[in-house]
């Protein structure tokens, strides 16, 4: 689920209504009702009105961090601590900006020197740093609580400290000490809406889907204008969703989950960074119709941020606009910079290349292929993006493009971590065997040698993972049948073979005529092998077998004729000299 909003700044029990209040306080309030436009407008003013108050830099910093502009935060930072160098809540920004940037040493060490010389009753600067160890991209809950537990030894009495260490431990999800550090933080300050939200959201964990919806709603009746209880609700209905055993049911919840992040957005700031976090929510409850609706008007807006062309092109893909989807992410990988590209971005790229390659017929095959190589660099990067590729194999599969199929289930079928991974080398096998058999013979080289041996391998792989696959057994041996040498055959298949004729006959009857056409050619190719080895007794005994399940069949009748002429033409011969 999305990540949790930030939460800066003092209690509060309503939402500013208007820009025209100027005060500290009341652009705290905006920031917890996570109306971050009006907030950034009241500090801007402060900042300009209040040039020497380094405290005011400092949270309009925090606001340029929640929209991801590190750059800007910084830039504020660093003026706040010109501004009033005794003021060390910009060291601290300073510090958030490494914690963020992934410069661990770095950002300890700026929150070092903002708390080494703290008074007895200065905690803010510990609560801040405990707050960002929640909200950074990689989050230290446990450091988190550290820092809070020694802001809180300073001053028990402001809500807010109970509050973020509740966010600490739900973290570290141990939901009896967030539940206790939430209400601690209601009844230092009844007025605190958040923390009785948090409540909520504590029961929501104990999947008490509709006591939490109910407790929500109850709250958004008695502070209709608190923005963040209509995302907790969009949350809790897509939390419910993902619990569904129908589709209507998953379908009914989300669209709810829809309804209250639209009134989430309607009381917050339209702006585009909220339209964005709008956007994120869209992906998560798989609302593509929507999102792509959101994602299409923001494109067009000059210097927007580049996700938008990420959710543009995940949305025109699930849409089976394929053109679209790749045109998007390529201006996307244009656009974005190298550390901030994510792995399924690589995965809808490859999926939109594939199905555009796949448009044509024959397939086109550097297209295809270039395709291939994305999806390859998002399971790298991430490998639970192979679960993903079950689905998109089989389908070129039921295409009967087996060689396209075999190159996606060879991606999935070399990550063991994937849930599919035995079914994926089943179908790597299936669809590198019929990708040659389909083949005439005289077309066949090296590189249908080659995938001959990957099917081998991959069914090896199913049948060491899941021995009791007996398809596994007959299809390695159709595919060493073709490895074989037709004109001196070693018997390369056959005990593959047997197992699967000793497989299905431990089954019974019913198996055995389930199964009849597979053990007729099992038996059939065997004898063919047997008999150009010159092992004319095996032969007969094997076509025997076969005129046990079909006594009519007429080419075991044939070859049995032939066989027994050609075994006795020698005896007879004999008897005559």
């Amino acid at each position: 689920m999305m990540k949790k909003a930030m939460i800066w700044g003092i209690s509060l029990a309503f939402v500013v209504t208007g820009v025209q209040a100027q005060s500290l306080d009341d652009a705290k309030k905006a920031i917890d009702a996570e109306q971050f436009a009006k907030a950034k407008q009241m500090l801007e003013t402060l900042v300009k009105n209040k040039p020497k108050d380094g405290e005011n830099y400092f949270y309009l910093g925090l606001v340029y961090i929640h929209n991801e502009h590190l750059d800007s935060a910084k830039v504020f930072f660093d003026q706040g601590l010109t501004a009033d160098p005794k003021n060390n809540l910009n060291k601290v920004g300073q510090g958030i900006i490494e914690l963020y940037s992934g410069k661990e040493t770095a950002a300890t060490a700026k929150f070092s020197e903002a708390t080494a010389k703290l008074k007895r009753k200065e905690y803010l600067e510990l609560y801040h740093i405990g707050r960002a160890y929640i909200d950074a991209p990689e989050p230290n809950y446990q450091k988190a609580v550290e820092y809070l537990d020694q802001a809180k030894a300073k001053n028990a009495t402001d809500p807010m400290i109970p509050l973020a260490l509740g966010d600490a431990y739900f973290g570290l999800e141990s939901a009896s000490p967030a539940y206790v550090n939430y209400r601690d933080a209601a009844l230092l300050d009844d007025n605190l809406t958040r923390a009785k939200v948090q409540l909520q959201v504590i029961t929501r964990l104990s999947h008490a889907w509709q006591e939490a919806i109910d407790g929500l709603k109850q709250i958004a009746t008695e502070v209709p204008d608190y923005a963040p209880t209509y995302r907790e609700l969009a949350e809790t209905y897509h939390a419910w969703a993902n619990t569904a055993t129908t589709i209507d049911d998953y379908n009914a919840r989300n669209r709810e989950a829809v309804t209250f992040y639209k009134q989430y957005m309607d009381k917050t700031d339209y702006t585009v960074d909220s339209r964005i976090r709008y956007a994120d929510f869209l992906v998560y409850v798989k609302d593509y119709q929507e999102l792509q609706v959101q994602a299409a008007e923001l494109a067009q807006l000059e210097d927007v941020n580049p996700k938008v062309l990420r959710y543009l092109g995940y949305s025109a893909y699930e849409n089976k606009q394929f053109q679209e989807s790749k045109e998007a992410l390529d201006k996307l990988f244009t656009r974005m910079e190298a550390e901030r590209i994510i792995p399924r971005d690589y995965l809808h790229l490859g999926l939109s290349d594939i199905k555009l390659a796949t448009q044509s017929n024959p397939t086109d095959e550097a297209l295809f292929n270039e395709g291939i190589a994305q999806l390859e660099k998002a399971v790298a990067a991430d490998s639970s993006i192979a679960d993903d590729l079950n689905d998109v194999g089989k389908e070129i599969f039921g295409d009967k493009r087996f060689l396209d199929a075999s190159k996606v289930f060879e991606i999935a079928a070399s990550t063991p971590a994937s849930r599919n991974f035995i079914y994926d080398n089943f179908y790597l096998g299936y669809a590198a065997y019929y990708a040659v058999a389909t083949k005439p013979v005289a077309q066949r080289g090296q590189a249908e040698t080659e995938l001959l041996h990957k099917a081998d391998t991959a069914f090896g792989v199913v049948i060491e993972k899941a021995p009791t696959t007996q398809d596994a057994y007959l299809f390695r041996a159709n595919v060493n049948n073709l490895l074989d040498d037709s004109e001196n055959p070693q018997g390369l298949a056959e005990p593959y073979f047997l197992k699967y004729i000793a497989m299905v006959k431990e089954k019974g009857d019913a198996e055995i005529q389930k199964n009849k056409a597979r053990l007729i050619d099992a038996y059939s190719t065997i004898a063919v092998v047997s008999v150009k080895r010159g092992e004319y007794q095996k032969g007969r005994d094997l076509i025997s077998e076969i005129l046990k399940l079909d006594p009519e069949n007429a080419w075991a009748k044939q070859t049995l004729q032939f066989l027994e002429q050609e075994t006795a033409t020698p005896a007879a011969d004999s008897a005559g000299r």
